[in-house]
């Protein structure tokens, strides 16, 4: 992997050349600097849109990716621009039934696989908000009351589905089975001479499923084949894949809303952001897709009920325009979007988890003892795969960027996640860079307040740090930056730092950067002189963040500092709210 990031290399050394002395600095989760917007025009996202370009130029002439047998269609795209950032496309020699000219572009059609499920938390937010999520399952799909009643006496061998939530069901906290029927049902697969010739006994006739791959599972089959089928884990305990579960969701939707799932997803999602080359049900036209040789009946194959699982197709650009679509808050609200975007459970890794199904993962921007260490980007990704075909959505939500692949062929195992596995390491560092040199442009520099009044605050950023720094603090001729520090935290502080950080708190403007859009920022106070906790079970070197707001001067905070921006998204002036006055930035 490390010849496919090699170009990212300059990139990162800049984040982890520096190394901090004392406490790396603990900033806000979330945005380190507002969201960039002029990322076209960036000549460090240029620098690095090249570097992927080269990346992939390698991956795509490397014989153990398979690219003679494989067909693939990758996009970075941005909220901020309805263009890609960067596009690349991949195109198989060996396709089956395509004319000789026939090159995968923007608009060519895949399968999804389990990518489908956000279109399906999607669609329920959408239809149902997600004030639902701690309701029985039982309450919306009334075939499973009865089930739930055999958990009274044996939740060894019944799932307790009393216990069972939407949410749980969202964000595979259920405990339930992976799949019924459908995968890993050996008696679907193999013969019974087969299975008993590997040491199974002969299966109970009355236990076989009597559908599945072949014959697909209507409702009434699936609900009686649950009755027998026992559960994984008590529920809201573990982490347990459920492709189930989004059957069993799309049924509760369709309880609530009395309205088919097919119907709501075709019209609060696909025509919605008009995804003109998605599909949820409805195989699409064979000219659309890339289709693997002898994979017709995988491009045609339906999961019928199942479909909420996994059964979409989709173009590149449709899955970026749909990254677009959440970013925006097209479909759902803005604080939905932001429910939605947070971890609901753990996993193994200390740097994973899981969401609404998203999976996320922490990614640390600097080394342990760097000036960014504890700069942390979350991501939430998502990845399926059906047959032969692979796919992965990842967002930044940091930067309101994401970046999608989509594949087709004889792909090794992962390698949806490989792809994204050479993009990350040159993207990120990128995005950062970008985004605080933006920040630079628009709100650093010094604020003074008119006429007599000895007030300022100089403001500015560091590559090795997160935030807007506070270099120099004056009110009414007063140091306001050794008072700030000792309210917040004590007398005598070694290593004081104050930086700012977007709160997503803005007013006015328009939906752009219009003249007098207000943006609101957080300051953190802290000592990075302070014993190191690195090392320490509990204790911890980033408990900062419950200091915020812990100075009041009548009822407005001294951590808080709103900035008026003009018309062409700069900062023209900055109130530290509990000191009233309104400083205006020199030009």
């Amino acid at each position: 992997m490390l010849r496919y990031i090699r170009s990212a290399t300059p990139l990162v050394l800049w984040l982890w050349a520096s190394l901090a002395l004392g406490i790396p600095n603990c900033p806000f989760p979330g945005a380190a600097f507002p969201k960039p917007t002029n990322l076209a025009e960036s000549p460090t996202m240029q620098a690095a849109l090249k570097n992927l370009t080269a990346a992939f130029k390698t991956y795509d002439e490397t014989p153990s990716n398979n690219p003679n047998g494989t067909s693939w269609s990758l996009q970075v795209f941005s909220a901020s621009s309805d263009e890609a950032l960067w596009e690349h496309y991949h195109t198989a020699k060996n396709l089956l039934d395509q004319s000789s000219d026939f090159t995968v572009g923007p608009d060519t059609v895949y399968r999804l696989g389990s990518l489908t499920k956000i279109f399906t938390i999607m669609t329920f937010i959408a239809e149902a908000g997600d004030t639902r999520w701690n309701d029985p399952i039982t309450k919306y799909v009334p075939e499973l009351q009865p089930l739930a009643a055999r958990a009274q006496s044996d939740l060894v061998m019944n799932v307790d589905w009393n216990s069972v939530t939407l949410g749980g069901l969202a964000s595979h906290m259920a405990g339930i089975m992976r799949d019924y029927a459908l995968e890993g049902e050996l008696t679907q697969e193999h013969n019974q001479t087969v299975l008993m010739g590997q040491g199974f006994p002969a299966a109970p006739v009355n236990q076989v499923p009597t559908c599945g791959e072949a014959i697909l599972c209507n409702r009434a089959q699936l609900f009686a084949g649950l009755a027998i089928v026992p559960p994984s884990f008590v529920p809201s305990n573990t982490p347990a894949y459920s492709n189930l579960a989004y059957q069993l969701l799309s049924y509760a939707l369709e309880t609530i809303t009395r309205k088919s799932f097919t119907q709501m997803v075709e019209s609060d999602i696909i025509q919605r952001l008009g995804l003109n080359r998605t599909y949820y049900r409805q195989t699409p036209p064979h000219s659309f897709g890339v289709i693997p040789p002898g994979n017709e009946k995988g491009w045609n194959f339906s999961l019928g009920e199942s479909s909420p699982t996994g059964n979409m197709y989709s173009s590149i650009s449709d899955i970026s325009s749909l990254g677009r679509g959440i970013f925006r808050n097209t479909v759902l609200t803005g604080a939905q979007t932001r429910r939605w975007l947070k971890p609901a459970a753990t996993t193994a890794d200390i740097y994973e988890g899981l969401s609404y199904p998203w999976g996320y993962r922490r990614i640390r921007l600097g080394p342990e003892g760097s000036g960014l260490a504890n700069r942390i980007v979350d991501s939430y990704n998502k990845a399926g795969s059906i047959n032969q075909y692979a796919s992965i959505l990842i967002l930044l939500p940091d930067y309101n960027v994401g970046f999608d692949a989509l594949l087709a062929g004889g792909w090794p195992g992962n390698a949806n996640w490989n792809m994204a596995d050479t993009i990350g390491p040159i993207l990120l560092p990128a995005l950062e860079a970008a985004a605080r040199e933006e920040a630079d442009e628009n709100y650093a520099g010094t604020y003074s307040a008119a006429g007599s009044v000895n007030s300022s605050i100089t403001l500015s950023t560091d590559p090795n740090k997160p935030g807007l720094g506070v270099e120099r603090w004056v009110s009414n001729g007063k140091d306001m930056m050794s008072v700030a520090v000792r309210y917040a935290l004590y007398a005598g502080v070694t290593g004081p730092s104050i930086r700012l950080f977007p709160t997503g708190l803005e007013t006015g403007g328009g939906s752009g950067s219009g003249s007098g859009k207000k943006v609101a920022f957080k300051a953190m106070i802290e000592n990075t002189d302070n014993t190191d906790h690195g090392d320490s079970m509990f204790s911890t070197n980033c408990g900062t963040w419950v200091s915020q707001t812990v100075t009041v001067y009548a009822d407005y905070p001294l951590d808080q500092f709103v900035f008026t921006l003009g018309a062409d998204g700069k900062a023209e002036s900055v109130v530290p709210l509990a000191l009233r006055t309104s400083l205006s930035r020199k030009a």
